[in-house]
């Protein structure tokens, strides 16, 4: 099967499965500003352990200690700086230069989402403590502790190839248009002021996935393996992605869904 194929397919695949999680029940019991509240309490964890994809594809095609060294494929190192520049270094509401995570936070805050859980948790991940340790003795809800394992499952693995393609779908599936037109209804029922979320879902509904996917095509090459591997992680973080949703869907109805 020829390389231009197999992307085709991968990413047609996912395109259909996408489909899935713009409609999931989840999004239709966001319906006030304290179940928006719970929702973005789960998908924060989802975004920051995106992010920490992103990093180990930095760590492992551009040199981030000294004394410098030009490293790797040029044109690859351009297209993850790329990547970094545009996830790291966002401008804000405000028109400040923050990551898409930190502005994640603000908006979380500004909506009066609880952000004391994933503030434990990175205070833990800055004292370099095992990762794996503490997602097992963390508390958090089961289907956020499932996703950020999964996705450290698949960086440990230390094959660029599919923590590449592990963000690449990661991140395109956690894409929320939908959201925006229910937001604009929660702020006119609860009279909430929620222009920061709204912003960020702009922001991301507008960010350019082009890069990522060059990335991808440029560590897989021919290697037909690889484009496999591709389609297997493609389906794991779907996965994934299910699980954290059902776990959205069970903490917003108290049922767990069929």
């Amino acid at each position: 099967m020829k390389k231009d194929k197999m992307i085709q397919e991968t990413n047609q695949n996912f395109k259909s499965e996408l489909k899935d999680f713009s409609n999931h029940p989840v999004h239709h019991h966001i319906n006030t500003k304290q179940q928006l509240q719970v929702y973005m309490e789960h998908q924060v964890f989802a975004l920051w352990a995106n992010m920490s994809l992103l990093n180990s594809l930095k760590e492992e095609f551009t040199k981030t200690t000294n004394p410098w060294l030009p490293i790797g494929d040029p044109e690859l190192r351009f297209l993850i700086n790329k990547t970094i520049l545009q996830e790291e270094t966002a401008k804000n509401y405000f028109g400040a230069h923050q990551s898409e995570f930190e502005i994640y936070l603000d908006a979380m805050a500004a909506t009066g989402a609880n952000t004391e859980n994933i503030t434990n948790f990175l205070r833990h991940v800055s004292h370099g403590t095992d990762i794996f340790l503490i997602i097992a003795a963390s508390k958090l809800p089961i289907c956020i502790k499932k996703f950020i394992k999964t996705i450290f499952d698949i960086i440990s693995e230390e094959k660029p190839h599919k923590i590449a393609a592990a963000f690449v779908y990661s991140r395109v599936g956690m894409r929320d248009r939908n959201l925006i037109n229910t937001i604009s209804e929660i702020e006119k029922a609860d009279k909430a002021d929620l222009k920061l979320f709204k912003y960020y879902l702009r922001l991301q509904a507008g960010s350019d996935s082009e890069p990522t996917f060059k990335i991808l095509d440029k560590l897989c090459g021919k290697d037909m393996d690889k484009w496999r591997d591709t389609e297997r992680i493609a389906e794991i973080i779907l996965q994934n992605q299910r699980t954290l949703m059902e776990g959205i869907k069970t903490d917003l109805t108290g049922s767990i869904s069929e």
